[in-house]
């Protein structure tokens, strides 16, 4: 992923935590220090390196929305299918913060990391930015991003495969370079 991409989206995100705050306050206000909110994010991530998912599961409320590029996932539930099935298609994966590192502000954290793990016998490593909403000390809503296209153009395998993202990768691009 460009880093001027990741760069725009961490400053949207933090944008979106700082406008968006007071907004939300009300409906979502926390109270524990912003300190101790950004590390219930890296104990998630940690619980995620682990493979843990009965302690991922135990940050969020039971109605806790998960937004990726995979879909909605609402509720535990849901949430819990979304990890099972990371799980499963992610073998060795691991998480580490970036230099972005972990920002909270009030009820709201932006926090970047790279994950890594082999998908479909290929080794990957993708960026992903997440913004999480806090009720109390639990996890109301959780957005990620990632860019699919990085990630299909590193686990495509065979010349077809390669071919097909690398031409995906062409369309989309077009007119830039």
């Amino acid at each position: 992923m460009p880093k001027f991409y990741l760069w725009y989206h961490i400053t949207l995100v933090r944008e979106e935590i700082l406008v968006g705050d007071e907004m939300t306050e009300k409906k979502t206000a926390s109270k524990m220090p912003s300190e101790e909110i950004a590390n219930v994010v890296r104990k998630l991530n940690e619980a995620l390196s682990k493979r843990d998912i009965e302690s991922l599961m135990s940050f969020y409320e039971e109605d806790a929305t998960l937004l990726s590029p995979s879909g909605k996932f609402q509720g535990k539930d849901a949430i819990r299918r979304w990890w099972t099935w990371t799980f499963e298609t992610w073998q060795n994966l691991t998480t580490t913060e970036t230099e972005f590192g972990v920002m909270a502000l009030g009820s709201k954290v932006a926090a970047e990391h790279t994950v890594e793990g082999i998908v479909g016998g290929v080794k990957v490593s993708i960026p992903i930015p997440c913004l999480y909403e806090f009720s109390g000390d639990k996890i109301q809503l959780h957005k990620m991003s990632f860019d699919r296209l990085s990630l299909a153009k590193q686990a495509a395998k065979g010349w077809f495969s390669k071919r097909l993202v690398g031409s995906i990768e062409a369309q989309m691009e077009k007119g830039l370079h």
